[in-house]
């Protein structure tokens, strides 16, 4: 990203000139979403700014070690408009959701600080750099270019996201400048084990249940090269689970040995939701834009606006295999 230090320049000056800010993301909350928003809280903070994390969603349990939570407030609870608002995180306004979109657009001055490909650039100031494999990978070079100093909590959050949203450091998006990233937080004397257990190891009695209802009903496609679980809405009722219980799902089926294209049809009341990861033959930003969707080419979303789960099985392995059919020769 070529233009850091002017881009990062230009957000410390608008920081400067606010005193209350709003930092908030995407719905559906995961580890690059909360820990480049509590990063973020935990900079103004340091700055002395009036900062409220605006949080319409529930945390789920593994993310609830991380810092600067108790700054969140929901949207009912935020009666003034803010000088600043950044979003962190989030492609376009809507995937913050209703609530905090208007928030969004009643702010005098809007920041969005991102790393999807899709990404519309709709603030004032847009930092996006769509090769980074995490937005905190984003937030900690932007605070670098800066001369921020971090703290424990601040790098505990940063670190946290990097290694989500990179699948350990697995992903081809990573680069050595995110090990260099990873690094220089651990100078920050990050707890690694309180990391790990609570993201990695603390898998609760009701995700496994829906993990295993997931797998159940697994389907492969293609010479076994595309596999596809459904996650219904009695799945959800009967194993007890939170909606971010079916995080993780998507990647456990990825991770079969013959498997190229892993598929998550989510049943919701007036919809389907999809997740896809790939491993190295399908673009999955190919297959998600023909869904309402997008995010990398790895890893992608998209909503199909029907729930019938067997008619959007069909449609989603239609698409997949004609992007199989190309790596084939």
């Amino acid at each position: 990203m070529n233009n850091l230090v002017e881009l990062s320049s230009e957000l410390k000056k608008l920081i400067d000139e606010s005193e209350i800010i709003a930092v908030a993301s995407h719905l559906n909350p995961d580890g690059d979403n909360l820990g480049s928003a509590t990063a973020m809280v935990g900079i103004l903070n340091k700055l002395g700014k009036n900062v409220v994390f605006v949080l319409d969603d529930k945390v789920p349990q593994s993310f609830k070690f991380l810092p600067n939570l108790s700054f969140a407030k929901a949207p009912d609870e935020i009666n003034n408009n803010f000088d600043l608002f950044i979003a962190l995180d989030s492609s376009d306004e809507n995937r913050m959701g209703d609530n905090i979109k208007k928030i969004f657009e009643a702010s005098k001055k809007t920041v969005n600080i991102d790393h999807h490909f899709s990404n519309t650039n709709y603030a004032d100031l847009n930092i996006v750099d769509f090769k980074s494999p995490a937005t905190c990978e984003v937030l900690a070079r932007i605070f670098e270019t800066l001369s921020l100093e971090l703290n424990k909590e601040i790098a505990t959050s940063l670190f946290t996201g990097l290694s989500t949203d990179t699948g350990s450091f697995k992903y081809s998006s990573v680069s050595s400048d995110t090990f260099l990233t990873a690094s220089n937080l651990f100078k920050y004397d990050i707890d690694i084990d309180e990391v790990t257990v609570n993201v990695y190891q603390s898998r609760s009695r009701e995700k496994t249940d829906l993990l295993i209802r997931a797998m159940n009903s697994i389907e492969y496609f293609h010479d076994n090269k595309i596999a596809v679980v459904l996650v219904t809405k009695e799945d959800m009722e009967k194993s007890k689970a939170e909606k971010s219980d079916a995080d993780g799902i998507v990647e456990f089926v990825r991770d079969i040995d013959t498997v190229e294209l892993s598929v998550l049809l989510k049943e919701k009341d007036d919809c389907i939701r999809l997740s896809l990861r790939s491993k190295s033959d399908i673009d999955c930003t190919k297959v998600a834009s023909k869904f309402n969707g997008g995010g990398h080419v790895r890893a992608s979303g998209g909503t199909i606006n029907h729930t019938d789960l067997n008619r959007a099985k069909e449609d989603v392995v239609k698409v997949a295999e004609e992007q199989l059919w190309w790596t084939d020769f």
